[in-house]
C-alpha cells in the first residue's frame, strides 16, 4: 500500500507541476521529475511508518 501511495503522490505532483508550467521545456520537465520523485519518496516513507507495528 505504501508503494501505491508513493507512486500516486509522485504522479499527482508531476501533473500539478505541468499544469502550473503550461508548455514545459527540458529543464521544467526535469524539475518536475525531481519534485515528483521527492514527493513520492516522502509519502512512501511516511506511509511505511504507519504500516509498522509499534
Amino acid at each position: 500500500m505504501a508503494k501505491f501511495l508513493g507512486v500516486a503522490a509522485a504522479i499527482i505532483v508531476f501533473l500539478i507541476w505541468h499544469s502550473l508550467i503550461g508548455n514545459p521545456h527540458v529543464i521544467e520537465t526535469v524539475i518536475g521529475l525531481v519534485l515528483a520523485v521527492g514527493a513520492g519518496i516522502w509519502v512512501y516513507s511516511i506511509a511505511k511508518k504507519f504500516g509498522t507495528d509499534r
